[in-house]
């Protein structure tokens, strides 16, 4: 029987078992989940809802499952329906009766809120930091080639002459933007919806503020019903991924156009080429 199955008289069916999980997706968020079980466990203790012995039981056990799955030793079961079940099911088969008590004045609603808001900040922050990193790589091109002169396009046609400079601080211009859309997304994400139960709250005096705090969020969500219920931030994350892949596309098409015999502006090392088994000519920027 499901962790969520107490009024139940029967099993649910494969099928319903099979169709309903989401495991196979969400067990990417296994670190966010165990980050956020650890927050919430010693806010309980803190709050006097569980012994603090317990709390540390909790925090060593979920420390093991977290090694177990970073090892490649923990065998994940479709069974478990979602991440959360999988760890704490986990959990529970290794300390026992105080694992059965993590889960107090906490809802799966409020749980996977946290975990997708955690996972969504952390992508902001690899993002930006690869954003950075490709503006100083184009700023070290531009630079590198102060005087070199090249013909502007449109239509494909010739326009007018730019510097090549000019060029590539184009693109670090989009990429600037794309960054500020970023980090709106990661501020849109930077909220704990943890606290607010399956979506009114709980009797237990838990302290929304502490474990906010412990797992590195500026604010708490005040409205119970939103916090469980907002997936806003995730259409600004999408939002900003899409224009950044738009301006990375045209970036990539000229690099593409750039290195044809036509053009022949650039030539790509061989390290990011392909050939043809059947055309030994052929120099493909296949990675473009």
């Amino acid at each position: 029987m499901a962790l969520w199955s107490g009024r139940f008289t029967e099993n649910v069916s494969e099928f319903t078992q099979r169709f309903g999980a989401s495991l196979p997706v969400d067990k990417a968020l296994y670190a966010q989940d165990i980050a956020g079980s650890k927050a919430h466990a010693a806010m309980l203790a803190k709050a006097g809802v569980i012994a603090q012995v317990d709390a540390d039981a909790i925090a060593g056990g979920l420390g093991r499952v977290q090694e177990r799955i970073e090892a490649g030793e923990f065998a994940f079961d479709v069974n478990d329906e979602d991440i959360h079940m999988s760890v704490e099911r986990a959990l529970i088969a290794d300390v026992g009766d105080a694992g059965a008590r993590l889960h107090t004045g906490r809802s799966r609603n409020d749980q996977v809120a946290t975990d997708t808001r955690l996972f969504a900040k952390q992508r902001c922050e690899d993002l930006m930091a690869a954003n950075v990193a490709l503006r100083q790589a184009l700023v070290k091109q531009a630079e590198a080639h102060p005087d070199v002169i090249m013909p502007g396009y449109t239509h494909l046609q010739h326009a007018q002459p730019v510097l090549f400079a000019h060029h590539m601080l184009a693109y670090v211009w989009m990429l600037a933007r794309d960054f500020e859309r970023l980090a709106a997304a990661r501020r849109a994400a930077d909220a704990s919806p943890l606290g607010a139960a399956a979506l009114a709250g709980t009797t237990y005096p838990l302290d929304r503020q502490m474990t906010a705090e412990s797992l590195g969020f500026s604010r708490v969500i005040p409205n119970s019903l939103d916090a469980v219920s907002d997936r806003d931030f995730l259409l600004d994350l999408s939002y900003a991924c899409s224009v950044s892949c738009m301006h990375l596309s045209r970036l990539c098409e000229e690099i593409v156009l750039w290195s044809t015999a036509e053009f022949d502006f650039i030539e790509l090392s061989d390290a990011f080429s392909t050939g043809s088994s059947i055309m030994p000519q052929k120099k493909n920027p296949d990675f473009a």
